[in-house]
């Protein structure tokens, strides 16, 4: 592998953008073949495109180009990107990832190496225009900040994901996916909500397939997160869309685990008490504001969903098994 497609997904980045395309212009290319970047417009209303354009103009280390893809929702934008790449190697940086200057060399050195890699995640570092907040440390995953295990090596066990920012791909893993029957179950970010999960999903089912989650901390990226993202609001934001794929990446957890539901007319309601209990455990007797969130919102979702929520866990129990077949 010795060539890579740099795909960003943007959606309102005209104050981002510039400083991660600086970034990039300057990355280290010794030993590369080939390096395109594709830059996908998810309906972006603001003034993105023109600050692309004005940074790029006459660049010429590599190729580039803009693509628009008017589903919205991170996850179609990563697809469109994914379909447009040509490259053996992807590295999803998202708009306001500053990736290091080895960043390429050292990624695609490790995957060279151990052939049974699916998904290499790095370490983030976080930066902004303001001073960060006391509170910030104990929520640094939920901004894709810090060591996401105690050293480098498999991520395994209980977790199996890294963060999709600054995570490489092996294509002939996301390809196999899709050749499989694989789909999102989850969107990614929208517009109107913090929705996630797409990371993981993603990375499950490529560790389902037969392939290795990696993670290394000398694949080091700067978040350059923006004020108006530094809150605990924002933070509850993105709880309240994780209650929506929570449970997506369980049960593809609970399949590595050798766990397959048994989906029947009740399935629902229990699930729902189990969420309620727990919720009401949290709020008594271990009191933690997170926590409390947490099952609050996945008990609401279930309230939402409960109509549809037995067809979508078997149908995440049908992909789940569609990816073991023919390693």
């Amino acid at each position: 592998m010795k060539s890579v497609s740099i795909i960003i997904c943007f959606y309102k980045g005209e104050n981002r953008i510039a400083k991660t395309i600086a970034h990039l212009k300057k990355i280290n290319l010794e030993g590369i073949e080939n390096v395109e970047l594709l830059l996908i417009d998810n309906n972006s209303p603001d003034n993105s495109r023109n600050v692309i354009e004005s940074e790029l103009k006459d660049f010429s280390r590599f190729s580039w180009r803009i693509i628009n893809e008017t589903k919205p929702g991170q996850t179609f934008a990563r697809i469109r990107g994914i379909k447009e790449s040509k490259y053996e190697c992807i590295l999803f940086c998202d708009e306001d990832n500053w990736i290091s200057y080895d960043y390429l060399n050292i990624g695609l050195k490790i995957l060279n190496e151990n052939k049974k890699i699916g998904v290499l995640g790095g370490f983030g570092i976080v930066v902004s225009d303001v001073e960060i907040p006391e509170w910030f440390e104990k929520n640094k995953a939920y901004y894709a900040v810090g060591p996401q295990m105690p050293q480098s090596g498999e991520v395994k066990d209980s977790r199996n994901t890294v963060y999709g920012a600054g995570m490489f791909v092996r294509r002939e893993a996301i390809e196999g996916l899709f050749e499989k029957g694989f789909y999102f179950y989850t969107t990614g970010r929208l517009p109107s909500k913090l929705s996630s999960g797409d990371d993981s999903e993603l990375c499950l089912a490529i560790k389902i397939s037969g392939y290795s989650i990696w993670y290394d901390d000398r694949l080091v990226f700067h978040h350059d997160i923006s004020p108006d993202r530094l809150n605990l609001n924002y933070v509850e934001r993105i709880l309240e869309g994780d209650a929506e794929s929570n449970y997506v990446i369980r049960f593809y957890r609970e399949f590595i685990n050798g766990y397959v539901p048994k989906v029947n007319n009740y399935f629902w309601m229990k699930e729902f008490l189990y969420s309620l209990k727990d919720f009401m455990i949290g709020l008594i007797k271990y009191p933690n504001k997170i926590s409390i969130s947490r099952n609050f919102n996945f008990s609401k979702y279930l309230l939402l969903r409960r109509k549809k929520y037995n067809d979508d866990v078997r149908n995440i129990v049908i992909i789940c098994k569609s990816l073991t077949s023919h390693k």
